[in-house]
């Protein structure tokens, strides 16, 4: 198959590498194209995603859907939203291990010192930092609110706690700290931090006799298995794991974490 993307970061550029050694071509006309990723800036996914309509091909966008909820009713077609740690070997088998209806809280954290993300580059210039482009934890580090989601179903209710950490001189919150309620009775505690030197990714939920966790370990393999899925949605053999109602959900719980800060 023959792809464009749009966006070489480091993201874009490990799909590139993914679909090429699975024997995939990178191309730049999209009129040739059997399906587009789009891996640019967070601010540029809806309008980049929009002009793609008129061609009618698969689109893969990366996370987060957009960084508002603005327009998202004009998109349309075959559309995967990259949330990769629902691809991770790992994670599957973690979920498939709670026991729902046995759950007394769960805690999630992913925390890092942002600095190191990209230690050749001045971070303070990323899009991480900037409001414009969709930076700031809630939208950078969705991926926990999307596996939350995953886990335990619709919310309820959202509280949060925002926090600038003025030592980053960035624009963006730094720290999200957030209580979610499930209708499903569950109560969640996500962490996300841009501020932390001691990095750490992981889900703990108690039940009433035993305490589950999962630690995350960095793998490519979860990203081939992403590509894998969407050349699959292109051939018609799988539908989206990740839809743009699901894009939209994530999103929602951001925007409500914004509104409904402690």
């Amino acid at each position: 198959m023959k792809f464009v993307i749009v966006g070489l970061g480091s993201i874009g550029k490990r799909h590139k590498q993914n679909l090429e050694k699975l024997g995939h071509q990178i191309i730049d006309s999209y009129e040739k194209a059997d399906g587009v990723l789009i891996c640019n800036l967070t601010s540029k996914h809806l309008e980049t995603a929009l002009q793609l309509i008129k061609f009618d091909l698969p689109v893969f966008i990366e996370k987060p859907l957009s960084y508002n909820l603005d327009n998202l009713d004009q998109l349309k077609g075959k559309i995967l939203v990259g949330y990769c740690l629902r691809f991770d070997e790992s994670l599957k088998k973690f979920k498939k291990s709670i026991p729902l209806k046995d759950v007394k809280s769960v805690k999630i954290v992913c925390q890092s010192w942002l600095p190191d993300w990209h230690p050749e580059k001045d971070y303070r210039q990323s899009y991480s930092a900037k409001k414009a482009l969709g930076g700031g934890v809630l939208l950078d580090l969705s991926h926990e609110i999307d596996y939350a989601l995953w886990f335990f179903g619709p919310l309820k209710t959202v509280r949060a706690k925002l926090q600038m950490v003025p030592e980053l001189e960035i624009e963006t919150e730094a720290i999200a700290d957030l209580n979610l309620e499930f209708i499903s009775g569950v109560k969640a505690e996500i962490h996300l931090s841009y501020a932390s030197r001691q990095p750490a990714r992981f889900c703990e939920i108690k039940t009433s006799n035993q305490l589950l966790r999962w630690d995350f370990q960095p793998n490519n393999e979860m990203y081939v298995e992403e590509m894998k899925h969407f050349i699959n949605v292109i051939s018609g053999k799988e539908t989206p794991l990740i839809t743009i109602t699901d894009g939209i959900k994530v999103l929602k719980v951001i925007e409500a974490a914004k509104i409904n800060r402690i």
